[in-house]
């Protein structure tokens, strides 16, 4: 049995805005993630690629992307990923 989580990224990523509108649910459900607006593209167990546009909000006083966005972006991909990689029945704590 997939993870619940993993089972709504496969159910809405064929639909038209699919993986924005489950993008968007992840960042409701942990917030401190929507200032990068990330926008999940794959994800299953192993792997997790996230994307976020060059703007503004995520530059730094050179107009390159801000190392703190780039750390935002490697936390959600990270955790995503091993939450959809264990066994549903268990749950991961970071420690």
């Amino acid at each position: 049995m997939a993870h619940p989580t993993l089972s709504m990224f496969r159910k809405l990523q064929g639909k038209p805005l699919g993986t924005w509108l489950f993008s968007r649910l992840v960042c409701f459900k942990a917030p401190y993630f929507a200032s990068i607006a990330p926008r999940i593209t794959v994800l299953e167990p192993g792997r997790c690629e996230v994307r976020i546009r060059h703007r503004r909000a995520v530059t730094n006083h050179i107009g390159t992307v801000h190392a703190i966005a780039l750390c935002n972006v490697a936390e959600l991909a990270a955790g995503l990923m091993t939450e959809v990689s264990i066994p549903a029945s268990m749950r991961w704590i970071p420690r």
